[in-house]
């Protein structure tokens, strides 16, 4: 019998039948660096506006407004983006996804004027629809249903990894650069483009060890736009799916409380206090490493947990955590003091208790055949999700308060744990005792 026709195990995991020990590595490196990679623009974006493009004004604004126009690209492509690999496979459009995000990253910070800012993070946000959506599907394809919120939780260890160590080694590059004699301005330009060479090695190995994952070569190829609509039509069947789509848009908007709005609130207040922006930088890193540190510590944790109960209970304890965490960012107010630090904890907590549960949830609900078209929705959700944060959530920034955005979601993901528990009273799904034997 051919190996490959048996499922192989990685100690504890085990994987999807026709996958093997090098696809699963390709995926993890994945893990470790695509989503760190999309994760930088936003980190890197106060520098970029107040040393390189010399914007100091009405600065959560246009960050908002940045971010909701790349998620408008990534709302178009998305969907697409996902029933296209079905048919054509994860990894030549993951490939192709990293080469804009190249691109971007190569002529963004050479942006003269507000036109070109916007039409160069356009060619990144290329990119940004592309990748998320490759690696999501991949890292669903890989294990057997019995480990899958394990394997959600070893992925997203790897890309807590990733973050951190992004956060503390690229968010001290440009202060590193400026005590070589670099100008600041430079120094930002240098960062983003040893970026750009880092996205093309990624793009390499990923092309070297992903399996195809062309999931339809031996069927009847559908339309994409056909295979769009039955991605939305099973969350009308199958409520599950819905309550997935409405994780999607919760954990979405997490993120970008984190990733856009934690660093522009510290650079702002180290400011008001004398500080530089690359010292408010130094502290942004501090506590994206916690948040990410602690969610390394968390992830195999919330994946046991995904693993050996119903879905939609591991769902309500995930955002009820969440939500709790995101409230205790608000109350901390002064990001130098403790309290911000163990509000940080309680972020990365919170963050991933979100992403495993709704990434075991969905994941055993997809059907295999238009897992991609599925996957893809929860992806288009969850960008609209960032379009609405990042828009709402930089005017209650500016207008409101710098803390705003973060009571912001911890309601959202309150509003989640309520529709679970209506979706656990009238269609539950797996029982605890099924998802523990499942394949």
């Amino acid at each position: 019998m051919n190996e490959m026709s048996e499922p192989r195990r990685i100690g504890p995991l085990t994987l999807t039948v026709g996958y093997s020990w090098l696809n699963a590595g390709g995926v993890m490196f994945a893990g470790l660096t695509v989503i760190p990679l999309l994760g930088f623009i936003g980190f890197i974006q106060p520098y970029l506006l107040t040393e390189v493009f010399g914007i100091t004004e009405n600065q959560g604004q246009l960050t908002g407004q940045l971010a909701a126009m790349q998620e408008i690209v990534v709302l178009l492509l998305m969907g697409i983006v996902g029933a296209a690999s079905d048919n054509f496979g994860r990894r030549v459009i993951m490939v192709i996804g990293l080469g804009f995000v190249a691109l971007g990253l190569l002529i963004y910070p050479l942006a003269q004027n507000e036109f070109q800012i916007f039409a160069y993070r356009a060619v990144f946000a290329i990119g940004a629809a592309i990748a998320p959506v490759m690696y999501g599907t991949s890292l669903q394809d890989l294990p057997a249903n019995r480990s899958r919120g394990l394997l959600l939780g070893i992925g997203s260890i790897m890309t807590a990894i990733g973050m951190a160590v992004m956060s503390r080694n690229i968010g001290n590059l440009p202060g590193y650069l400026t005590e070589l004699g670099i100008s600041p301005a430079d120094a930002g330009i240098y960062t983003c483009w040893l970026m750009v060479g880092f996205a093309l090695f990624v793009a390499l190995m990923i092309r070297l060890s992903w399996r195809s994952g062309r999931v339809a070569q031996n069927q009847l190829q559908e339309p994409l736009w056909t295979k769009v609509g039955k991605g939305f039509s099973e969350a009308a069947k199958n409520p599950r799916i819905a309550l997935a789509f409405m994780t999607s848009f919760a954990s979405r908007g997490d993120l970008v409380a984190v990733g856009i709005f934690l660093p522009l609130w510290v650079v702002q207040h180290s400011n008001d206090v004398g500080l530089t922006s690359a010292e408010g930088m130094q502290r942004a890193g501090i506590m994206f490493a916690l948040v990410f540190g602690t969610s390394v510590l968390w992830s195999p944790i919330m994946g046991f947990i995904a693993d050996r109960l119903n879905r939609v209970v591991t769902v309500v304890f995930g955002f009820s955590v969440a939500g709790v965490a995101y409230f205790s960012m608000y109350l901390a107010k002064d990001p130098f003091v403790t309290a911000a630090l163990l509000a940080s904890v309680a972020v990365g907590i919170g963050e991933i208790a979100a992403l495993v549960s709704g990434g075991a949830l969905l994941g055993q609900e997809a059907p295999k055949e238009r897992r991609g078209a599925v996957v893809g929705v929860f992806g288009l959700v969850g960008a609209f999700s960032i379009l609405c944060t990042s828009f709402v959530g930089g005017i209650v920034f500016d207008k409101i308060g710098r803390g705003a955005p973060f009571a912001m979601m911890g309601f959202v993901n309150f509003l989640v744990v309520v529709a679970a528990l209506v979706v656990l009273v009238r269609a539950p799904g797996m029982s605890a005792k099924e998802v523990r034997a499942s394949t």
